[in-house]
């Protein structure tokens, strides 16, 4: 998506930060298409990866705003060809026993990952791109999608 920006903070991992982050987001009118957050290589600080939708002007006015926040150390705007993003999804299926061939075959072809079988659920772990994660729902979601939980887009710059 053109308008798609990719945000990545370093901040001091302690309860409020995200309040605060969301807040300055919400009194903008900007919203959050995905939000990641976990430990990084530094004791004491996270890392957060945002993706929002706005132009230009409105991204360098975020990051202007969030680094004035007193807990974030670092507000970096990743830009598409400098950067690896990924997904982690779990796709719970319903699914009768004799489609399970049919499924398997599916998981195969898309390079994703049985977790658990049941006698009539599956359990999918898919890892991607998010385009790559809604091709495997879309393809997926005729058999029986009963759950879907999906992490939000990690980014790392190259």
């Amino acid at each position: 998506m053109e308008n798609q920006k990719t945000i990545s903070l370093l901040v001091k991992d302690h309860p409020g930060v995200m309040q605060r982050i969301t807040s300055l987001f919400t009194r903008r009118g900007y919203n959050m298409e995905s939000i990641t957050v976990g430990p990084s290589e530094e004791t004491g600080l996270s890392r957060i990866t945002i993706i929002t939708i706005c132009d230009e002007s409105q991204v360098d006015q975020i990051i202007f705003q969030l680094q004035k926040l007193m807990e974030v150390f670092e507000a970096t705007l990743l830009r598409p060809k400098k950067t690896v993003t990924s997904e982690l999804a779990f796709i719970k299926m319903n699914v009768e026993p004799n489609r399970y061939g049919e499924i398997l075959n599916l998981v195969e072809k898309n390079h994703a990952t049985v977790l658990d079988i049941g006698s009539k659920t599956m359990i999918i772990q898919a890892v991607g791109d998010t385009e790559r994660i809604d091709e495997i729902v879309a393809q997926l979601t005729p058999y029986g999608l009963c759950q879907l939980s999906r992490t939000g887009v990690m980014a790392m710059e190259k």
